[in-house]
């Protein structure tokens, strides 16, 4: 947001299309890729300015999708020009793609060699190594949940949280000054929610999710919130 190379894209509403018209010369798209995955784009090389000419931003967006595959996105069946004209799939895709990459860029033993307490009975480290990480975030959840004394579990990120119950637990775990549990005798699911979001707030993490979401199930919100999370709290003692 304090990119003065982006100073005439920014802010993009997200309630509007302009996402998809805003993405087109290809800047936006190559700071988020470096905000994912620091340093992979060398920004001199990139064509900047408030009104690019069709070749410039096909250049721009041809390093872009290059740096994407690069770093591990899939880009099948994405050119420069479907990002010049803004495809709504594709530019969508290929966002969430590089959001959770970066999101998820720190959930590993090498960022964080306290989640070796997540091992279980019978496991080895290596076993550890191979879970992706979305797989170690749920089972970082059940950690927390588990130390806090609950009763419930999560093996998802959609039917298992819509009631916000497991949510309260965790940031109450996480944060119990600033997280109460009181939100576990809020009866409407909404507001229950929207509760979850306040305690969040206050603890910085308000990212991603709206209650909505939470209530509906949405399962990629509903990761990047609690990739945050993580990165922000991880709750896990040093080793």
């Amino acid at each position: 947001q304090d990119d003065p190379d982006l100073a005439h894209l920014l802010p993009i509403d997200p309630r509007s299309n302009q996402l998809f018209e805003r993405c087109g010369d290809g800047l936006v798209l190559a700071k988020l890729i470096n905000a994912s995955v620091p340093d992979t784009i060398d920004e001199r090389v990139l064509n900047r300015g408030t009104k690019l000419n069709a070749f410039q931003a096909g250049e721009n967006n041809n390093l872009v999708i290059n740096s994407a595959k690069g770093i591990g996105c899939s880009v099948v069946n994405i050119g420069s020009q479907d990002l010049v004209e803004g495809r709504p799939h594709l530019v969508l895709g290929l966002v969430w793609q590089l959001i959770k990459l970066g999101l998820f860029a720190r959930i590993s033993l090498q960022y964080h060699p306290e989640l070796y307490r997540l091992l279980e009975d019978g496991e080895r480290l290596e076993d550890l190594l191979a879970l992706p990480a979305e797989a170690l975030l749920l089972r970082w959840f059940n950690y927390h949940l588990k130390r806090a004394g609950w009763h419930r579990s999560v093996t998802n990120l959609s039917q298992d949280i819509n009631d916000s119950e497991n949510y309260i637990v965790l940031l109450n775990q996480l944060c119990p000054i600033e997280c109460s549990l009181a939100g576990l005798k809020e009866p409407v699911l909404l507001k229950r929610a929207e509760g979850v979001l306040e305690s969040a707030e206050r603890i910085g993490c308000r990212q991603y999710l709206t209650a909505k979401a939470i209530v509906q199930g949405n399962p990629k919100l509903n990761t990047a919130f609690l990739a945050n999370l993580f990165n922000r709290y991880p709750g896990l003692e040093a080793l």
